[in-house]
């Protein structure tokens, strides 16, 4: 492995891969087109609230989306929108099918946001790369808690969400994980592309202003979920989702291939970042936006 400025590269011929670092020279950002006639992630669907339109709907005194009927026959309080206080509303809970009377039993472990609405999302397919402005295709995976994350739950949260692409052997990956769990910026002074002004992207995460998801990847042997629970158990941050793209589903709509990869997505999960040549611009556009 060579390292020059903190940059990783893959190089493939035939079946086998090597890593190196080089510096290279940065993407752009761009404004995404909006998403249209797309329901926002904090309008309930179509549900047990319908009704016939000459006939009032049924009260809601939490105003959660689920009706006080529904309410009183989940054993749910109606004056609240989270009654076991999981972070979670009664009504997300009954739509997504967990237990909102119990606080154990969450949508996701790790408190990942949840979008009723996202069946109803348009998805492009991986049949195209991907690119500056275009949407990222319908994309799950497992995270480090061995659960499967649907990457459309956080559409219409109201906050960006940034992709950290990397493997376990790049170095510079692995610096910039440790940043973000322990906010110690001197870590990264060894590497060329990193800049004093970055330092304020830890206090994003901390702050829940983006969503920050860091995806593993490798062409050698594929990681799964003990990558990502070993990821979070050596760089820890509850705020941070680390997912196993075991597949390279992810790397390869991304064509990654220059790491620590840094990309900007809008709310509605358009690229708003897109830098095939490595980190500083994903960078330099997250921290323009505090």
């Amino acid at each position: 492995m060579k390292k020059l400025a903190g940059l990783c590269l893959i190089a493939v011929a035939s079946t086998m891969s090597m890593l190196g670092c080089a510096e290279a020279p940065q993407g752009e950002g761009a404004q995404s087109p909006p998403a249209a006639n797309e329901p926002d992630s904090n309008t309930p669907p179509a549900s047990n609230n319908t009704q016939p339109d000459e006939v009032e709907p049924l009260p809601d005194t939490d105003s959660d989306g689920l009706d006080d009927q529904r309410e009183a026959e989940l054993g749910t309080d109606p004056t609240l929108e989270d009654t076991d206080e999981d972070g979670y509303t009664d009504f997300e809970e009954d739509h997504a099918g967990t237990d909102p009377l119990d606080p154990s039993s969450r949508i996701y472990t790790g408190g990942w946001p949840y979008n009723p609405n996202k069946d109803a999302l348009e998805d492009p397919g991986f049949e195209s790369p991907g690119g500056l402005g275009t949407r990222l295709p319908r994309y799950k995976a497992i995270d480090q808690y061995g659960e499967e994350v649907d990457l459309y739950d956080f559409v219409g949260q109201g906050k960006p969400l940034v992709f950290d692409v990397g493997t376990w052997f790049c170095d510079p990956c692995k610096s910039l994980a440790e940043f973000l769990s322990t906010g110690d910026a001197s870590i990264m002074d060894q590497w060329g592309w990193w800049r004093e002004d970055f330092a304020i992207i830890h206090e994003m995460v901390e702050n829940e202003e983006i969503f920050w998801v860091t995806v593993l990847f490798s062409k050698g042997t594929p990681v799964d979920h003990e990558d990502a629970a070993l990821w979070h158990e050596t760089f820890p941050n509850e705020k941070i989702l680390v997912l196993a793209d075991t597949d390279l589903t992810l790397q390869e709509h991304m064509q990654v291939e220059a790491m620590p990869r840094i990309d900007v997505l809008d709310q509605s999960l358009f690229f708003v970042s897109f830098n095939l040549s490595g980190p500083q611009n994903g960078m330099t556009f997250i921290s323009s936006q505090e």
